[in-house]
């Protein structure tokens, strides 16, 4: 990790963060925070500074990520072993409510954007993400649900309820995670909806909480969960404006150890978009309505890799429900199953060149080659 900030900038930031804090009548209390150790990390710059430790990470093997009073800041950057301090920032979903729940239990159907991206014709072909294990990195997912249970593999909960983290407790409490899991991996069998990739494994990595946010120390804890347990694809309907160099070097680790990223570009259309996704570690998604135009709220920009349906998506919901909502989102899992099949049918190649047999088997949209609308296209699971 670069180093963050040096005494006198987090000083001048401390008292501005105070006369803020101060002018709305609150008073400063804790913040979480990243410390970057010139080694291994010491828990006692936590221990004696007054801190809770929130995570110690296998993939940034010098960081941690802790709550500390605000007047500790100073006192730990003097710290001889500490390089540097980084702010946690706030992550939320990228998805939007579009639609209201059906019944438990209809008949199944085949989702336009399963349809779309040609899911059917990959199955028809024996090509159906057997073997490949996704890990859904969001609010968790309804571990009970007749439409996902057969293909759950396991899950971890991260977020902290009052001062404790249960990790048992990653049922989710929202529905988000439940809808991205169902695109991805819903069974093929007569209720309900089917999957891009029905027969592939998934992991639940429950880092946000029942409103859909949370803090990006958990959404690293996710990946490091993810990565730990031998997931092949990472798909995180998540996203932030802020750029936070523990989580860029989070991704840039797991990419590097052998894992597919894959994130929603944003729903701020005319924004930038967000991060995990404008990484170049992570495949950025972009989402489209049934006609292939580009969805009304879909952020753009240069980071924008592919583009999957988003619009009006039906998919499982918590408690059994199914329902239809919209966002980069819903996007997002429809390339993070496609690329589990194309590592069912190519499973030599290694995750850059998985990517990049997903760029090239792309159906190009917008202008002639890559564009920051759709990228290299809208994603094809016939791959060829």
């Amino acid at each position: 990790m670069k180093k963050i900030m040096s005494i006198l900038v987090i000083a001048l930031l401390l008292i501005a963060t105070v006369s803020v804090v101060f002018a709305s009548g609150k008073q400063p209390d804790r913040v979480r925070v990243f410390i970057e150790f010139k080694g291994k990390p010491d828990t006692n710059v936590v221990n004696e500074n007054n801190g809770v430790l929130l995570h110690r990470y296998d993939i940034l093997d010098n960081v941690l990520a802790v709550e500390l009073p605000v007047n500790a800041l100073d006192g730990v950057l003097r710290n001889p072993n500490v390089v540097g301090v980084e702010f946690d920032a706030e992550v939320s979903i990228s998805g939007r409510n579009g639609g209201g729940n059906t019944q438990p239990q209809p008949a199944q159907t085949l989702p336009w954007g399963v349809d779309r991206v040609d899911a059917e014709l990959a199955s028809a072909a024996g090509v159906t993400g057997l073997g490949v294990t996704v890990c859904v990195i969001d609010t968790g997912v309804d571990k009970d649900h007749q439409d996902l249970q057969a293909n759950i593999a396991g899950g971890r909960n991260f977020v902290a309820k009052g001062a404790t983290v249960d990790q048992s407790k990653w049922d989710d409490d929202n529905g988000h995670g439940t809808h991205v899991a169902g695109t991805i991996a819903a069974v093929d069998n007569t209720i309900g909806v089917v999957g891009v990739a029905h027969h592939a494994s998934l992991l639940a990595a429950k880092v946000l909480n029942r409103r859909g946010s949370g803090y990006l120390s958990d959404v690293i804890a996710g990946i490091d969960y993810c990565v730990s347990s031998g997931a092949d694809v990472v798909s995180m309907s998540l996203g932030t404006s802020s750029d936070v160099q523990a989580m860029h070097n989070a991704v840039d680790s797991a990419y590097a150890s052998g894992v597919l990223l894959v994130a929603a570009a944003g729903n701020d259309y005319g924004g930038a978009v967000s991060y995990p996704a404008a990484y170049d570690s992570v495949v950025a998604v972009s989402a489209t309505a049934n006609d292939d135009s580009l969805a009304s709220f879909s952020s753009v920009g240069p980071e924008v890799e592919l583009a999957a349906p988003g619009v009006s998506i039906l998919s499982t919901w918590n408690d059994g429900y199914y329902n239809t909502i919209s966002g980069t989102s819903m996007a997002t899992p429809h390339v993070s199953s496609v690329a589990a099949l194309a590592m069912q049918a190519n499973p030599l190649l290694t995750n850059v060149e998985v990517r990049a047999l997903l760029q090239n088997t792309a159906d190009d949209l917008g202008v002639a080659g890559r564009d920051n609308y759709f990228g290299y296209g809208l994603v094809d699971a016939e791959l060829q």
